[in-house]
């Protein structure tokens, strides 16, 4: 795998496994997998919680290492295993209040337990974006469900991942959590494995469809994180430059390779110019470059596909002449052609019906939509197959919060848009519409990653 940053170097290689190999993995994991959820729930939570500390202590080179292979710059790579370990901590918490303690009822003689069990096998699939907090996401409640494992990570960033669970091992029982290396044959061998119960998938809704379409040969129990197109709406009292700054940093947070992060802007029509000013200013503080570089605040997109995506983007608008603005600073000029950097832009006035609109960019660029009445920026945020996350920016949090709860999404954040450790913690992730299936995080996030059972006692007749 290549450094997108200076597309000359490997960082690291990853060896790819055959279709054909699968069945040895998937043997190994459903021979672990039973004594594994016999060990009981507090058990696997105080697993959880030593996985937590091992995340929270791994050394320099693995965070260096992450920022090489997906992009990211140094400060947000620490932070990804620092939220990674977050997520083992709270998932073992959930772990402990919600399984300890099966559920029971009794009335005139008839008694009802009802369990949580797990699937058995869990295949998960993770994009190269956040691979560490993504895989985290899956194996912490897959794991405190009392599932085996078998991740497979993006060919785009799988060193770190990879590296992790190898050192995870050591915590946990042979052949109970595995990584595979593949292409999209590997993946959809993984789906159809007759012996993988359920499949959890982060990523976008093209490839959702063809693991729809093959897990209908066995089944499987699925569970989708999509993508978004994520809408902010700025209320016509909002602090209008303080509130575009912070519009601007939400957005291009890893160059705008975040699912959640805000993909198109709505602002009343007579803020737009003072709006699009304060933006402008924001970006022109962004420095583009590497990583490691530590002048550097933004880096590079990920891979050629999405850097040819974005600049199709741009130039399909300079051809119907709608007006791009482009900002930030080049940290190393001369080095700018070696890798996927694009400075970030925003769309002026864009067209609210237009493909930069209405498609997710996953770059970036941001288009910014006028608007003249409020139900119609309400009512264009929810005009797209997508519904993961969505804001609203005002200096009445009452109206705010009545606005937010009419847009159709997962998450609605008033006056930001960024998961807290409290929303980590207690929010379900996830989106409706084309944007998911289930839950991440929290207790409902465990909750997919197991079944019920219900077993009903009627005592025999005296």
């Amino acid at each position: 795998m290549r450094d997108p940053g200076r597309r000359t170097e490997i960082v690291g290689l990853a060896g790819m496994i055959a279709p054909s190999t699968l069945d040895a993995v998937v043997s190994a994991a459903t021979r672990a997998q039973p004594a594994w959820e016999r060990l009981g729930p507090d058990y696997r939570a105080d697993i959880l919680d030593r996985i937590a500390d091992l995340l929270d202590n791994v050394e320099i080179g693995l965070v260096e290492t992450l920022t090489r292979e997906n992009g990211s710059i140094l400060g947000v790579s620490r932070n990804e295993l620092l939220a990674a370990a977050r997520i083992f901590r709270y998932t073992a918490e959930h772990t402990r209040a919600a399984l300890s303690s099966p559920e029971f009822h009794s009335s005139g003689g008839v008694e009802l337990h009802l369990q949580r069990k797990p699937f058995g096998v869990v295949g998960c699939i993770v994009p190269w974006n956040a691979p560490v907090i993504l895989a985290a996401q899956k194996l912490a409640p897959a794991l405190a469900a009392g599932n085996a494992v078998i991740l497979k990570p993006s060919p785009f960033s799988p060193l770190v991942v990879t590296a992790l669970i190898e050192r995870m091992a050591s915590l946990l029982p042979a052949g109970l959590v595995s990584v595979i290396h593949g292409d999209a044959d590997v993946g959809n061998a993984l789906v159809m494995h007759p012996g993988v119960r359920m499949v959890s998938f982060t990523g976008g809704g093209s490839t959702a469809k063809a693991i729809m379409r093959s897990a209908a040969e066995t089944l499987v129990h699925l569970h989708f994180e999509l993508g978004g197109n994520d809408p902010a709406i700025v209320l016509a009292d909002a602090d209008i430059p303080g509130v575009a700054c912070s519009i601007v940093e939400h957005a291009f947070r890893r160059a705008g390779q975040v699912c959640y992060a805000i993909k198109r802007v709505y602002v009343p029509r007579d803020s737009l110019s003072e709006f699009v000013d304060a933006a402008v200013s924001r970006i022109e503080e962004i420095s583009v470059g590497h990583g490691l570089d530590s002048r550097s605040t933004m880096g590079p997109v990920n891979n050629r596909a999405q850097f040819e995506r974005i600049r199709s983007l741009h130039r399909k608008l300079s051809a119907a002449e709608v007006p791009v603005v482009t900002a930030g600073r080049k940290v190393d000029p001369e080095s700018w052609d070696e890798g996927f950097y694009l400075l970030p832009a925003l769309v002026v006035d864009a067209p609210p019906l237009s493909a930069v609109v209405l498609e997710e960019q996953f770059g970036p660029i941001l288009p910014i939509v006028g608007y003249d009445d409020l139900d119609e920026a309400v009512a264009l945020a929810n005009n797209t197959e997508f519904g993961l996350a969505s804001s609203v920016w005002s200096s009445d949090v009452s109206r705010a919060s009545e606005v937010a709860g009419r847009i159709e999404a997962g998450i609605t954040f008033v006056n930001g848009h960024a998961l807290t450790p409290v929303a980590q913690q207690y929010a379900p992730f996830g989106g409706v519409k084309q944007s998911g299936m289930g839950w991440e995080n929290s207790r409902a996030g465990l909750g997919e990653y197991l079944e019920y059972h219900s077993v009903h006692v009627v005592q025999p007749a005296q």
